[in-house]
């Protein structure tokens, strides 16, 4: 190339490069990067109208404005925002498109480990390596099954691990070791929120008090070979101040945070610890498995140590780590039993069996101690909401029945029921008008009529394959709270085409609109909200209607007839499965598909047996209570009855009603069986 062309070339190629560079940057920006520039601007209002506008008008949208859409929200808890930023979320994983998308999802799945936990997270980024569609549904249906609301917009669990994770980020600044650029914290925190109470410090070693300490604790050594010949047994102050000075080698005055949580298991209270604090090896502060693990690792293996005389203890067992573990648990032992029962455990292997005892009795210890913490974190919730514990709960209940129509097309009843009452009375004593007593709504006719301001809803949600709410139903029942009866429980029934298995959730809510009540805490519910109760679930497989096959529909059971009921049967029904003592017990079956005989009859026979259930939860098939063979004959092909079954001598306690129908020509035969529990 001569040098003429090689400067043209240069000159060209200056030129190309400018005006490249000029048609980058007039390029127009994304919705995204102008509502990050808005909001680096200071014009948060500005930017979040951006995102949300852009989320409204596109099909597939980037899933970065989405994410930054509610972390904004959340962190400025920008309150009339919620239901746009659980809508936005939402999109933001189901209809993302993009390489910067994927790239968004993929650190969405690392936020959400801590509260999925290990097994959830992985298959999650299995999915993800392979581009699984499942990946996206999953994500949402976890979140949707964490709603507490379902029958509202706004997903108040969503909103709350948000706000977690934007506290975490202004408190928990020591280092920047998890994903969301905090300490190890921010791990436990997003899981559980604040923890019942938390414990600080630095454990020390004290001059004045080691000394004694150590005095009191160790067993005195034999005296060597060597020393017997010259007379030159060792004293137990010798020996204190040889663990002594060891001791001052390993200790590295460690600051430590425990938290402790006091309602992450079901069943009997029992406290779950969380243990944080420096590491003795990197200086990082960070969640730790035990107390012992600020001991330094090779405080345990003392056999490494120069010092011939801390070698001698060690073969006796007596280590710096020991001795290390007594003094730390000794200082904690104010602090929570869980720490004095593990100085005890130590103590009690010093004292009653002896030196014989201690060879690894350290690593043991440090062992036991960290398996037991480990046990409590396994067994304790995976994620808890602090705001939903604040809202008096009420307990809900799902009873499903399956069942096929005349023109052998399978449907569902499904009944809802809710027990407000122990909402209902926090609430009223604390809002209490001075004009009305419990007496009166208890006996009045309804509590609406006294107490208007008050209503109870059940609402009901279908989902498809995506999650979306493909129906909703909502009704308004009654709160009842009559004592000395069994049916104080507010229900509402449904009866449904059932084709195939579908998401469902079912939620109640008490609400007090008068306007001078006060809720008892502050939350991010409304205001008018007292009581809440929800549950997700799945329906049953659907009977199956194949007209060559008998099929025995769901039995129902209940008690004492009356035809006015409200409900499709004829009883009350016991979907608890509680029947009380001397009611006649009331059994509805269907049976279908029966074979007609020539004579235009069918004909099948049911045999009931009642067996005992003991304590245990075994059926004892050696004392049936009641068996009885009954024949039927109709003029259809399908029967519908309610058999009463005289039970006015069962005792009190838990039986297994089992159900057999035989259809006599063809010999086909179905089985049925359920629990019930006779109570006084």
């Amino acid at each position: 190339m001569k040098p003429a062309d090689f400067h043209l070339h240069i000159l060209l190629f200056a030129i190309g490069s400018l005006l490249g560079s000029e048609l980058l940057q007039a390029q127009p920006q994304t919705p995204y990067q102008q509502g990050l520039e808005l909001l680096y601007q200071g014009q948060t209002d500005q930017a979040l109208d951006i995102w949300e506008e852009y989320y409204l008008e596109s099909q597939r949208v980037d899933s970065r404005a989405g994410f930054h859409f509610i972390e904004v929200v959340t962190s400025q808890n920008i309150t009339d925002r919620y239901e746009s930023a659980t809508k936005m979320y939402y999109k933001a994983l189901s209809n993302s498109v993009g390489a910067n998308s994927r790239i968004a999802v993929r650190q969405e799945i690392e936020r959400l480990k801590p509260i999925v936990g290990e097994g959830i997270s992985r298959q999650w980024l299995e999915w993800w390596e392979d581009s699984n569609r499942e990946l996206l549904l999953d994500m949402v249906g976890y979140w949707i099954q964490l709603d507490p609301t379902p029958a509202t917009e706004v997903n108040e669990r969503l909103i709350e691990h948000w706000q977690r994770i934007a506290s975490a980020r202004q408190q928990f600044t020591r280092n920047s070791s998890t994903i969301y650029g905090t300490d190890d914290r921010a791990l436990i925190y997003v899981r559980y929120g604040e923890p019942d109470r938390i414990h600080r410090g630095i454990l020390t070693l004290q001059d004045l008090n080691v000394k004694p300490w150590l005095q009191r604790q160790i067993i005195p050594r034999e005296p060597t070979e060597e020393e017997r010949i010259f007379d030159r047994e060792p004293s137990v102050v010798n020996q204190a101040e040889i663990l002594e000075n060891a001791i001052y080698d390993f200790h590295r005055y460690p600051e430590y945070e425990v938290w402790f949580y006091d309602n992450l298991m079901d069943g009997p209270k029992r406290t779950v610890p969380y243990i944080f604090g420096t590491n003795v090896n990197t200086q990082k502060f960070q969640l730790q498995p035990s107390i012992d693990s600020f001991i330094p690792e090779r405080a345990f293996y003392p056999e490494d140590h120069r010092d011939e005389q801390i070698v001698e203890f060690a073969r006796y067992g007596i280590t710096p780590a020991l001795i290390l573990q007594m003094l730390y648990y000794e200082q904690l032992t104010m602090v929570d039993p869980f720490f004095e029962s593990r100085l005890n455990s130590i103590r009690d292997a010093l004292m009653e069996q002896g030196p014989e005892a201690l060879q690894g009795l350290d690593l043991s210890m440090k062992s036991e101690s960290i398996e037991l913490i480990n046990r409590q974190a396994v067994q304790a919730s995976r994620q808890l909401s602090s705001f939903q514990r604040q809202i008096p709960e009420i307990p809900v209940g799902i009873y499903q029945y399956r069942f096929l129509d005349e023109d052998r097309n399978p449907y569902l009843i499904t009944f809802l029921e809710s027990n407000p009452k122990e909402a209902f009375l926090i609430d009223f004593h604390r809002n209490r008008p001075s004009n009305i007593t419990l007496q009166d709504i208890e006996q009045a006719a309804s509590t609406e009529e006294l107490l208007p301001n008050y209503s109870l809803s059940h609402s009901l949600q279908f989902y498809d394959e995506e999650w979306n709410v493909t129906e909703r139903y909502q009704d308004t029942t009654a709160i009842r709270l009559h004592r000395n009866t069994q049916r104080d429980i507010s229900y509402t029934v449904h009866e449904f085409p059932h084709s195939e298995r579908k998401n469902q959730s079912f939620s109640v809510q008490l609400m007090n609109s008068d306007e001078d009540s006060q809720p008892i805490y502050n939350t991010p519910y409304p205001k008018e909200l007292r009581g809440l109760g929800s549950s997700h679930f799945r329906q049953p497989e659907p009977l199956q209607s194949n007209p060559d096959s008998l099929q025995f529909a769901d039995i129902v059971l209940g008690y004492q007839m009356h035809e006015d009921s409200d409900t499709p049967f004829s009883f009350i029904v016991a979907n608890d499965q509680i029947i009380p003592w001397k009611e006649t017990l009331v059994l509805h079956f269907e049976v279908y598909n029966l074979e007609m005989q020539a004579n235009n009859f069918s004909q099948f026979e049911l045999t009931y047996r009642i067996l005992p259930v003991d304590e245990q939860g075994e059926v004892d098939t050696d004392l049936t209570e009641f068996v009885l063979t009954l024949n039927f004959t109709s003029e259809e092909e399908r029967l519908i009855e309610d058999l009463e079954i005289e039970t006015a001598d069962l005792q009190p306690g838990l039986y297994e009603l089992r159900v057999r129908v035989q259809d006599v020509n063809t010999r086909q035969e179905k089985n049925r069986s359920t629990r019930f529990e006779v109570v006084n």
